[in-house]
């Protein structure tokens, strides 16, 4: 099978950074404060306007994008879907990254290549393996479409449905994304259930 993988929210918790330095940054410069910690946005996380969120995440980008670790047991079923013989893409719409960078940053084409080349670095140092990388755009489903995508495992609420009009989905469970199902979600909590749920996936698509 051809799988997505998102990486933000699915092979990183970007939720646990994003509270532990937004809140030091709250402290530092007295703007927002924690109030809904179980938010998508970062903006309804801390109840920042636009300017400070754009500003929090210019100062802290690169390093969520260098430092922050893989969530547990991405490496080793990452590795065992591959030895399984699927056909894995990675299919992020990484900030700076894609196809379409802020122009708020001045040079686009040079921090563009600056976090394509931070995102493949980080995969290589945490043995990642994966077939293809595509930096793609917030909608991802021209990509879907295009790499005949038969699962994508995504954390977006908006994603989720949206590209499960156009293929099975497996939701990586936060709390901002609690209660999105339909029959071609399935919901995991970790990478265990994940591999567990693309493997009874496959078995019945043998036997189908």
């Amino acid at each position: 099978m051809n799988i997505g993988i998102d990486i933000d929210g699915v092979l990183t918790d970007v939720r646990k950074f994003t509270i532990e330095e937004g809140l030091k940054y709250c402290e530092e410069h007295q703007k927002g404060k924690l109030i809904n910690p179980a938010a998508y946005d970062s903006c309804q996380v801390f109840d920042w306007d636009e300017k400070t969120d754009l500003d929090f995440w210019k100062k802290n980008i690169f390093m969520y994008a260098k430092k922050n670790p893989p969530i547990v047991g991405v490496k080793e079923n990452i590795k065992k879907l591959k030895e399984d013989g699927h056909k894995l893409y990675i299919i992020t719409a990484r900030w700076l990254a894609s196809p379409k960078t802020e122009k708020q940053f001045g040079e686009s084409d040079l921090l563009r290549e600056k976090m394509r080349t931070t995102v493949k670095q980080w995969l290589k140092e945490n043995d990642i393996v994966y077939d293809e990388i595509i930096f793609s755009e917030e909608d991802k489903s021209s990509y879907i479409r295009e790499k005949n995508i038969d699962i994508m495992i995504e954390d977006s609420p908006q994603n989720l449905k949206q590209l499960s009009k156009l293929t099975k989905m497996i939701c990586y469970h936060w709390d901002y994304n609690k209660g999105i199902e339909n029959e071609n979600i399935y919901r995991c909590n970790n990478w265990d259930d994940i591999y567990a749920k693309i493997k009874e996936l496959e078995n019945k698509e043998v036997l189908s």
